[in-house]
């Protein structure tokens, strides 16, 4: 008799093995901004928020912080990102958008509409909904 494999069994490797699909389409649409799917989410994050240190950006996406630092430093290249200090700390640094972040960011946001259409078009938009809601709630309880 044949035992299952262990990869079929593997929690880990069935969502690493799904976030590499799904990156992989977004990033097909989002190529168009010239950006990954990391960089939109900088970007969504800081539109959303306005102002985050790094430590509450690398929280915020549950990234450490010199991952978050790699996916940053293209766009500070291209200027998307303003960085300065804290009001109440002025050790801390503060990542916001630029004027032309907030251009890249919302011409983006069409071309992740339609990565979102064809997600849930795969999938069906109850399972999209119903898969959200878990991974964030698994995402949220660490």
């Amino acid at each position: 008799m044949k035992t299952p494999s262990t990869l079929s069994q593997c929690n880990c490797f069935a969502v690493r093995q799904a976030a590499r699909h799904v990156t992989r389409l977004y990033e097909q649409y989002l190529a168009e901004a010239h950006l990954t799917s990391a960089q939109f989410s900088i970007l969504g994050a800081l539109g959303e928020a306005g102002s985050m240190t790094m430590a509450e950006l690398a929280s915020a996406l549950v990234m450490d912080r010199t991952t978050l630092l790699r996916a940053m430093k293209p766009l500070q290249r291209e200027d998307l990102l303003k960085s300065g200090t804290g009001a109440a700390d002025p050790r801390q640094l503060v990542f916001s958008l630029s004027a032309e972040g907030t251009r890249r960011l919302e011409a983006a946001l069409p071309l992740w509409s339609k990565a979102q259409e064809a997600f849930e078009a795969e999938i069906g938009p109850r399972e999209a909904a119903r898969l959200r809601s878990s991974l964030l709630a698994l995402a949220n309880s660490g």
